[in-house]
Protein backbone atom coordinates (compact mmCIF):
# COMPACT_ATOMS: atom_id res chain seq x y z
CA UNK A 1 0.00 0.00 0.00
CA UNK A 2 1.71 3.55 -1.06
CA UNK A 3 0.93 6.27 2.03
CA UNK A 4 0.08 9.28 1.69
CA UNK A 5 2.35 12.25 2.46
CA UNK A 6 0.97 14.31 4.76
CA UNK A 7 1.22 17.75 6.63
CA UNK A 8 -0.65 20.13 9.07
CA UNK A 9 -1.00 23.57 9.00
CA UNK A 10 -2.10 24.79 12.11
CA UNK A 11 0.38 23.74 15.54
CA UNK A 12 -2.88 24.84 18.15
CA UNK A 13 -4.40 23.36 21.00
CA UNK A 14 -6.76 21.02 18.88
CA UNK A 15 -3.42 19.92 16.61
CA UNK A 16 -2.27 17.94 19.25
CA UNK A 17 -4.73 14.94 19.12
CA UNK A 18 -4.64 15.08 14.92
CA UNK A 19 -0.92 14.84 14.77
CA UNK A 20 -1.21 11.78 17.37
CA UNK A 21 -3.25 10.37 15.35
CA UNK A 22 -2.43 10.96 11.77
CA UNK A 23 1.18 9.78 12.59
CA UNK A 24 -0.16 6.69 14.67
CA UNK A 25 -3.71 5.05 13.74
CA UNK A 26 -3.85 5.64 9.77
CA UNK A 27 -1.58 3.27 7.93
CA UNK A 28 -1.90 4.93 5.15
CA UNK A 29 -0.71 8.05 6.21
CA UNK A 30 2.94 9.26 5.97
CA UNK A 31 2.52 12.67 7.92
CA UNK A 32 5.86 14.41 7.13
CA UNK A 33 5.69 17.68 8.59
CA UNK A 34 3.73 20.68 10.23
CA UNK A 35 3.51 24.04 9.79
CA UNK A 36 2.05 27.25 12.25
CA UNK A 37 3.10 30.90 12.14
CA UNK A 38 4.32 30.67 15.62
CA UNK A 39 7.64 29.26 15.11
CA UNK A 40 7.84 27.90 18.34
CA UNK A 41 5.11 25.96 18.21
CA UNK A 42 5.59 24.34 15.41
CA UNK A 43 9.55 23.46 16.49
CA UNK A 44 7.36 21.71 19.37
CA UNK A 45 5.19 19.90 17.57
CA UNK A 46 7.24 18.82 15.15
CA UNK A 47 9.78 17.87 17.80
CA UNK A 48 7.11 15.99 19.91
CA UNK A 49 5.80 13.75 16.81
CA UNK A 50 9.56 13.13 15.03
CA UNK A 51 8.21 15.04 12.29
CA UNK A 52 9.85 18.60 10.43
CA UNK A 53 8.62 21.95 11.27
CA UNK A 54 8.05 23.38 7.67
CA UNK A 55 7.06 27.03 6.48
CA UNK A 56 3.62 27.20 4.67
CA UNK A 57 5.97 27.80 1.50
CA UNK A 58 7.71 24.39 1.20
CA UNK A 59 4.47 22.74 2.06
CA UNK A 60 2.76 24.21 -0.94
CA UNK A 61 5.96 23.93 -3.35
CA UNK A 62 6.42 20.48 -2.08
CA UNK A 63 4.98 17.92 -5.05
CA UNK A 64 4.98 15.06 -2.82
CA UNK A 65 3.13 16.42 0.28
CA UNK A 66 0.03 14.71 -1.50
CA UNK A 67 -2.82 16.14 1.94
CA UNK A 68 -2.76 19.13 3.60
CA UNK A 69 -4.75 18.83 7.00
CA UNK A 70 -5.90 22.90 8.00
CA UNK A 71 -6.07 23.16 11.15
CA UNK A 72 -6.46 26.76 11.38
Amino acid sequence: MRKVKTAVIGCGAISGIYLENLKNMFSVIDLVGCYDHGEAKCRAAADKHGIRALTLEEILEDDSIELVVNLT
